[in-house]
């Protein structure tokens, strides 16, 4: 009776690997266009991690889909990237995708997915500087990258904050020197990414709770965040394409908020000497600030409110003084989400 069961256990998991291997099969025979490259907007940090976690844990491979994923240089340059063809999907932030769309009107981009509920823009200050509101920003000295996000749409911050950006004077920085320059006291303040800036301070020997951000949202701006994008030819050549890699990425990060720990470890085959403690921390504070939103929680992620779209794309044509501003249907289309039910987000995990 034992070896008789053991051998049935063993034909059920023969059959089931058959059954998976079926259904593999033909979920690569869906797609048109099983090999696709993506390009993520920075280097390998938390943040970025779930890419790599859903590579690892085969989220790609049940869709039928081999992907190559690649660090980037920034949001500007995923752009270019996507739209010259060099790469199929980029993640980015939707306020320089509308910017590219707007100023590149037959070569523009769409959002597929949208995994930033909040936008990460944000000014990073220390205690002990007098800096305790945002008005307080006047008559200070700012530090940001050339044409970055958070430098071109501070005007909106500042009206909605309450107060003059005129009375700020800023100071251009390379992406190497803002944190540590603003840490030395050579600017009061820097314009960033909360996913990045914040943690940098960190490892620069400044303890967390010494940190100010005011981040963009909380005074009123209306940006979303970070999202899939690709170009609408691609889309209408390969529609099985994007919805299984839309599938995947929606499992890859539900992954990574449940496992925050486990999808940090998929860096270290492209990062060996990569701290797993500091990007842990990095991923749980944007998946709590950015991605776990009210709206996001309970209706889904990428559940897009049209009129909060509407508002952010003006928000960001004002800030780049866009001629040809795009719709809310240019920018994004759920044409390709899984349905509500299956981008209910889990409980997010901890880095304990």
């Amino acid at each position: 009776m034992t070896i008789r069961a053991g051998n049935t256990g063993w034909r059920s998991l023969i059959i089931g690997l058959a059954a998976t291997l079926i259904s593999t099969a033909a979920v690569a025979g869906e797609v048109e266009h099983p090999d696709v490259k993506i390009t993520l907007d920075w280097a390998f940090q938390g943040p970025q991690s779930f890419f790599l976690y859903g590579l690892e844990n085969g989220r790609f491979k049940a869709e039928g889909i081999n992907a190559t994923v690649d660090r980037g240089t920034g949001s500007t340059d995923v752009m270019a990237r996507v739209a010259s063809g060099a790469y199929d999907f980029g993640w980015a932030d939707i306020a320089t995708m509308i910017k590219f769309s707007a100023e590149n009107p037959d070569n523009r981009l769409v959002a597929v997915y949208v995994t930033g509920g909040n936008s990460p823009l944000a000014v990073i200050t220390l205690q002990g500087r007098g800096i305790k509101t945002p008005k307080d920003l006047e008559g200070r000295k700012l530090g940001a990258t050339a044409g970055s996000a958070a430098y071109t749409l501070f005007d909106a911050f500042a009206d909605s904050a309450g107060f003059d950006a005129k009375k700020v004077t800023w100071q251009q920085l390379s992406g190497q020197l803002r944190e540590p320059m603003m840490v030395r006291g050579d600017v009061d303040a820097v314009a960033g990414f909360t996913t990045s800036s914040l943690m940098t301070v960190v490892d620069l020997g400044v303890p967390f709770k010494n940190i100010v951000a005011f981040r963009y949202n909380d005074f009123g701006v209306k940006q979303y965040g970070t999202a899939i994008i690709t170009r609408p030819e691609f889309i209408k050549k390969n529609p099985k394409t994007v919805a299984a890699v839309v599938r995947a990425i929606n499992n890859s990060l539900k992954d990574a908020i449940a496992k925050p720990q486990e999808s940090v470890k998929a860096i270290k085959s492209r990062d060996p000497l990569v701290n797993l403690d500091t990007e842990c921390v990095r991923l749980t504070m944007g998946l709590e600030n950015l991605t776990l939103t009210p709206e996001f929680k309970e209706k889904g992620l990428s559940s897009i409110d049209d009129s909060r779209l509407a508002a952010s794309i003006e928000e960001t044509a004002k800030a780049f003084s866009l001629k040809d501003v795009p719709s809310t249907d240019d920018v994004f289309t759920t044409a390709y989400l899984p349905p509500a039910k299956d981008r209910m987000p889990p409980a997010l995990g901890s880095c304990k």
